[in-house]
Order: structure tokens, then sequence, then C-alpha cells
């Protein structure tokens, strides 16, 4: 078992080695900033009146115990841009549906920084040093989540602030699929999310018997980490390695982070105003930020693109974050192409759309996002006259 100054150290390491992150960017503070000139927004004389840099305010602030320690105790880390009204991030609740995230307190210019936590709070899930170029299977991420810090009386101490943020069975759970009972994962239908459910489940299972960990738990750490957790890719610093070009895959390892108050920011597939950056990898302080990636108003929620490069699939966000977004252009792309798992056209499936959509106005419990997702699969595929 790793402790928790053997984790941080091998984070620190780890973080000085990224060279390529695959669904990030990476900067240093020293970077020369460009000075850009545009007319953007004017008219052609240059004298249109200036748009409003605020929305109405669409949620509550989070003023919960548990968030206002996890703050307090990033502020004491030195991060920047967190919790509260002049911080220029706050946690909220949507006041509409009352899913929790993240919104700004004031606007913010496109590459500006949003918020930032230093890598020192980072929680990672596997040991660097065995990292491998293969993503993380959940469940083995799980088993090091509850060994290095959930059970891990000491790491447990210093890791509360953040670890009393997490989510609940009781709050903030959106289940994924191998939560699912086996007559709603068959309504899924759709033979690629049919088969990694149950590859999931399979892999929980096999792991909570052979480590003797009840499988309620293991699975509900395998939930956490796969929908909380960040995807990056370091490069190993191997000359012997290097100096041959037919081992490039050698060169990358792929590992998972946690990074408090950071995951808590909702997705958005096509709308995404920020994303995630880390600046300064090559110090011992590095610092994992949020980068608005166009221009932010004060008031408006921040969201950024999940999973790897930020393309998931809907299927993928299902299965790894428990929710089928309403708008996602890379479904049309993954039908398009076709291929094992996929229903090649929308006359392949047991019902209609129509149906789909007659039974969703009626659903209720997971057979929301069953059916969100057939409905939602059935209007991506290309037209003929695409």
């Amino acid at each position: 078992m790793m402790s928790t100054s053997s984790l941080l150290l091998s984070l620190v390491l780890l973080v000085q080695s990224i060279a390529i992150a695959s669904s990030f960017a990476v900067s240093s503070s020293s970077s020369p900033k460009r000075k850009t000139v545009s007319n953007q927004g004017k008219a052609a004389g240059g004298f249109a009146k200036k748009a409003p840099d605020s929305v109405p305010i669409s949620h509550t602030r989070d003023e919960s115990p548990s968030t206002q320690n996890l703050i307090n105790f990033l502020l004491q880390w030195k991060s920047e841009g967190v919790g509260g009204p002049d911080a220029g991030t706050e946690v909220g609740f949507d006041i509409d549906n009352g899913v929790r995230g993240m919104y700004a307190t004031k606007p913010f210019k496109k590459n500006e920084i949003v918020c930032k936590i230093p890598s020192d709070v980072a929680l990672a899930l596997v040991d660097p040093n065995s990292a491998t170029e293969e993503s993380m299977n959940p469940a083995d991420g799980a088993l090091n989540f509850l060994r290095w810090y959930q059970n891990n009386e000491q790491a447990r101490q210093t890791w509360s602030a953040y670890l009393d943020t997490l989510p609940t069975r009781e709050a903030h759970f959106d289940p994924s699929p191998d939560f699912y009972s086996d007559a709603e994962i068959e309504q899924l239908e759709f033979p690629m999310v049919v088969e990694k459910v149950n590859e999931r489940k399979n892999e929980i299972l096999a792991l909570s018997e052979s480590e003797s960990i009840p499988f309620d738990e293991l699975q509900f750490a395998a939930w956490l980490v796969s929908s909380r957790s960040f995807a990056i890719k370091m490069m190993v610093d191997d000359p012997l390695v290097r100096e041959d070009v037919r081992k490039i895959k050698a060169l990358e390892k792929s590992i998972r982070l946690l990074l408090p108050y950071l995951d808590m920011i909702n997705h958005s597939s096509d709308k995404a105003n920020a994303e995630l950056h880390l600046i300064d990898p090559e110090k011992d302080e590095a610092w994992f930020s949020i980068r608005a990636a166009r221009p932010i108003k004060k008031g408006q929620e921040i969201t950024i693109p999940y999973g790897a490069a930020g393309l998931e699939t809907s299927v993928s966000l299902l299965m790894n974050y428990g929710f089928v977004p309403d708008e996602n252009r890379i479904d049309s792309m993954m039908l398009g192409n076709g291929g094992e798992g996929c229903i090649e056209s929308v006359d392949g499936w047991s019902t209609t759309l129509e149906e789909d959509e007659a039974q969703l106005s009626q659903a209720s419990g997971n057979m929301i996002n069953v059916l969100k997702l057939r409905t939602k699969l059935k209007r991506s595929y290309p037209s003929e006259s695409d």
C-alpha cells in the first residue's frame, strides 16, 4: 500500500514529466502573452453598443459546510479563483433542476484563467510508476481509491475536506448503466452499450470477490472514479525508448487524477465555454486550472467537455458519467462510421423513434436515460444527403 507522502512525491514527478495531455492544454507562466486586436462585436465604424457582461442569475449558491470546508482547504494551498463573489467562481445549484455546478462571479475573457489549484492537492488513482498506455480499468481505480484514500485512516484525515464533497448514493448520484436491472440493460439495445455494461459489472464482481470487498462498495467507488476523475497522458523520459521511433507508443502512459473543486464543473458536448489547462508542469509548483475557451459572462455556468480531448459519444457519457446530453455532434460521426457494436441504421432498432418518444414522456427512474439514449441515437443517424 502506498503512503500519503509516497503518493504526493509520485504525483510531483508525474506532473513534471507530462509533455502531452489528451484532454487539456499545457503552458508556462513565463510564456509571452500575445496581444490580439479585433473589431468583433463592433460596427463598421467601431461604435457598436457593448454587449452586457453578465446574465440573469440562474443558480443558488452552495453554502453547505462541506463545500465551505473544501474552499478553505484549497485556499490554504494557495488556490486561486475558488469559492465566492470576489474570487471569480462559486459552486451553486441550478434553480430549475437542482444540479450542482460551477458559476462565474465575474466576467472572463477568452484564454483567461478562471481558477486554479496546485498539483499538490491532486489525488492520483494509479501509481505513476506502474501506469501503462492503456486507460485504467474503473474497478482497479476503485480499489486504489478505497485503499489509498477512503479506507486509509491517515489519508482520510488528510483529504477529508475533499472526500466529504464527493457524491453519495443519496446526493449528486447519476447511476451509470451497471447499476441498472438486467431488464433495463436489455432495453438499452445498442450492442456496444450492453456489452460494455456487462463487462464492467463482471470486472467489479471478480475484483470484489478476489479482494473480499463488498460488491456495492466497490461498484460505487468505480462510479466515482469513472465520473469524477480526469484522464491525462504523460510521457516517459526514457532515452533508450525515445531513440527508437517504432516504440513511440511506449513513451505514453495514461493516468487518472481526482482534482478537488474542478470536478464540480459540468459537461457540455457542443457549447463548453472552458477547458482544463495545466500550467508549468516542469516546475515544482505546477497548477491544474480552468481556462476560458470563449468569453464567459458573470452569472454564467462554467462548462467543459468531458473525456479524452472532449470528444465523447453519448454512449460513453452514459457509461462513465450516468447522463445523456441533449446535443452531441459526435454521435453522428460514430453512427456514420458504423462498425462492430453499432446498429447500422434507424430501421435496425426494435422500436421506432416515435414509439420511444411516447414512452419517454411517461418514463421514470433509470428508464428515462435508457429512452433518452435510444431517442438521441435514432435522431443522430446521418441522412442520405449527408
